[in-house]
């Protein structure tokens, strides 16, 4: 088959876990025999030269990305409120990313093209046009739920107004969108069972899959006795929503009972505030060189997180080097997990 993946995002290198959703799908498809052509947005957030990807990783997926300017505009936003549209996802339209499509869609006869979130959706008029292939969009997250989450917490009047007009417009695209395609593959239960209230097309449950055998163990590093750790990407709301509580409410509680312990923070985009706050017995590193080394050399795993959607990947990378891990009933939604045996549950 001809497989085109467009991404909402570089899926490599594989910083957080959407890279890794995307990338364990391309790197089947390229196994499997398949011709793969990706096609990624770029942007300053996440900013990847192709030309310095690994030559292999680079012939083998046939890798082009174009740069978008995702930050939001204030006027721009503001727009929304009368166009109706949704702040998100006109971020995605580009018509330099669309020219390039074209090109590629004109050069190459495709099976299926897969929609990387409803992020891409914006392009599925520009598929049809151009293409026979089948299109199948990746569902990592029920997108407008996260923000629905976040805006039922939000304490501030004017942050929760904005964040209610915010999950309504991608709640009433994400609807429609999702119909636009011709199968749905949801990450999670969760997903799929939304899905299905909202689409007359097939959704399949297509899981994340970690390959256990990347998840390398160098037992000469030294191990962090009575430390709690946490990692993830900081430019994610609701990651920094969980730190904040967590950090408040929590931790002084832990604190009591075992004054002995202590906290280490890290995650790519750490916000300013976390260093300039001094937290009693928090150690902030921000982005650390290896993630998994971090991982094994710190002993329990907390992954405190009130919103969200999909499933959270670093909780399978813990599981995987067999770190015992607390996570609220959020986090641990999409997981085929028992409380008590597989992981510690508490919200």
């Amino acid at each position: 088959m001809n497989i085109l993946f467009l991404c909402n995002k570089n899926p490599y290198p594989e910083r957080d876990g959407g890279c890794l959703g995307m990338n364990v799908m391309i790197n089947e498809a390229v196994r499997c025999g398949h011709f793969v052509k990706v096609l990624a947005v770029n942007s300053s957030k996440n900013f990847v030269n192709p030309d310095e990807l690994p030559e292999k990783y680079r012939n083998d997926t046939h890798y082009e990305n174009v740069f978008m300017d995702l930050k939001v505009r204030p006027l721009s936003f503001l727009s929304t409120f009368f166009t109706k549209k949704s702040p998100h996802i006109i971020r995605f339209i580009s018509k330099d990313f669309e020219e390039k499509l074209i090109s590629i869609l004109k050069q190459t006869d495709f099976d299926l093209v897969r929609v990387e979130s409803v992020f891409m959706a914006p392009y599925v008029d520009t598929i049809r046009k151009y293409s026979n292939a089948r299109i199948d969009m990746r569902a990592h997250n029920i997108e407008h739920l996260i923000w629905e989450r976040l805006c039922a917490a939000s304490k501030n009047p004017l942050k929760k107004m904005l964040l209610k007009h915010v999950c309504s417009t991608l709640k009433t695209y994400e609807q429609k969108a999702v119909n636009t395609m011709d199968v749905i593959s949801a990450i999670s239960l969760t997903e799929k069972e939304w899905f299905e209230k909202y689409v007359d097309i097939p959704v399949n449950y297509v899981p994340f899959g970690l390959d256990i055998h990347k998840v390398k163990y160098d037992d000469t590093l030294p191990s962090v006795a009575n430390s709690i750790f946490y990692i993830g990407a900081m430019n994610w709301e609701p990651n920094v929503e969980g730190i904040d509580w967590f950090l408040d409410n929590v931790w002084p509680l832990v604190r009591m009972k075992r004054p002995d312990l202590k906290f280490y923070l890290a995650g790519r985009y750490m916000p300013q505030k976390y260093f300039d706050v001094e937290y009693e017995n928090v150690v902030v590193l921000g982005e650390v060189p290896s993630v998994y080394d971090y991982m094994f050399a710190h002993e329990i795993m907390v992954v405190p997180l009130l919103s969200g959607g999909g499933v959270r990947v670093k909780i399978f990378e813990g599981m995987s080097m067999a770190k015992p891990i607390v996570t609220s009933s959020v986090g641990a939604e999409g997981i085929d997990l028992e409380n008590g045996r597989d992981i510690m549950i508490a919200d």
